[in-house]
């Protein structure tokens, strides 16, 4: 059996976790073969550069024109490239990017993970230049994932809002829309603690794991930490993984803001990328605060939650549901900054929940959203879906 995997568009951070995370489950020795005939599965991917290795059973295939631009990608989408994967002569077409080839036979099966087209919070403008590109994939890329959408034998997708959304919109019958949440990839042997309040001495700190993407939404952050400056507030500190320039090209009004590492009026410390271990060593420590609009699955709070960390987080449909049922959450408007600045200042003076049964991550894994689980392996539920 053949199934050929269309990943061309995968370049950045995020795409590229769900290639390689998908490849990691296609290695394993159980997905060499079908399970019940033993009949030797092929797995064809179809890339733009070599961001996998090839295995016996597994055949990349790179594609660098494709990807170079939008004519290229339409053409390959649209007409060129269901004459090539229909050479490749697969029993199944699997394409991780969203949208499907044109003039393809066989069983066709699409993973959706771009929610901009799906979310109803914020409209961007193809006026405002910071907005252009995301205008595009709201209006025009959208338009192309319910095609796509519609003509799959099975959609994929990874929250139930999303879920529910695309079966508004498409109208697709809903056995042909399968919701799997992803796995949290979380450090082995680390203890969550308590941590809900500063130690004697300390500031409080708060955590924003992001890149500078728009619907992120820092702006937030700075205009809560300006209010709070204005009532004198300035005891605690907000650690975000951006450089300088990329936050103060997001928000020119945060530069005044920056921490210079010596004043306590500046609380805004920018640290850059961290590595993934210091990132579960701060949900514990720290107060996450998760200001982003627009998710198809909150990976932060989620991981947050599994480490039993206190969240702040938008009041949206991601959010809920990745955190339903969690007591250490609570909820603010991603357009209000004064709902923000007033939870921060509630969690700066200690009035947080200070009292929980120490716990493992196993157990916060335990605890967490269905299917979010270390141990789920979501993506063989993916390729189960595949193979049926």
């Amino acid at each position: 059996m053949r199934i050929v995997v269309n990943d061309i568009a995968a370049s950045t951070t995020g795409a590229l976790s769900i290639l390689r995370d998908f490849y990691e489950e296609v290695c394993r020795e159980e997905n060499k073969t079908l399970p019940e005939s033993g009949e030797p599965l092929q797995w064809i991917f179809l890339l733009s550069d070599n961001y996998i290795e090839e295995r016996e059973h597994v055949r990349v295939l790179v594609q660098p024109d494709i990807k170079k631009s939008w004519k290229n990608r339409l053409l390959f989408d649209l007409k060129d490239g269901g004459r090539m994967i229909t050479d490749l002569k697969p029993d199944v077409y699997f394409s991780l990017q969203n949208t499907l080839t044109k003039g393809i036979s066989c069983k066709t099966v699409l993973y959706v993970h771009q929610p901009l087209g799906f979310q109803r919070l914020k409209r961007f403008s193809f006026f405002k230049q910071a907005e252009r590109e995301y205008a595009v994939y709201q209006y025009l890329i959208a338009r192309m994932i319910n095609r796509s959408i519609r003509r799959a034998d099975k959609t994929i997708v990874q929250t139930e809002w999303m879920r529910q959304e695309i079966l508004r919109r498409t109208h697709t019958e809903p056995s042909r829309v399968v919701k799997i949440a992803p796995d949290l990839k979380l450090p082995e042997n680390m203890e969550a603690r308590e941590q809900a309040s500063p130690l004697p001495g300390e500031r409080i700190r708060f955590f924003f794991p992001s890149g500078p993407i728009l619907y992120k939404n820092h702006d937030i952050i700075v205009k809560a930490c300006q209010l709070l400056k204005e009532q004198g507030i300035t005891d605690y500190a907000v650690i975000l993984t951006l450089s300088e320039e990329e936050l103060t090209e997001l928000c020119p009004q945060a530069e005044g803001l920056i921490s210079d590492g010596a004043s306590k009026q500046r609380p805004l410390i920018c640290r850059g990328r961290i590595p993934r271990e210091e990132v579960f060593s701060l949900y514990r420590d720290s107060v996450l605060l998760f200001p982003s609009y627009i998710e198809s699955f909150g990976y932060p709070p989620a991981e947050a939650r599994a480490a039993g960390g206190f969240v702040l987080a938008t009041d949206t449909e991601a959010c809920r549901e990745v955190l339903q049922g969690y007591e250490r959450a609570l909820y603010f408007d991603p357009f209000q900054p004064e709902a923000l600045s007033a939870l921060m200042k509630q969690a700066i003076r200690g009035e947080l929940p200070k009292e929980r049964e120490s716990r493992s991550l196993s157990q916060g894994r335990q605890e967490g959203t269905d299917d979010v689980s270390g141990e789920s392996r979501s993506w063989q539920r993916v390729i189960r879906e595949l193979l049926i």
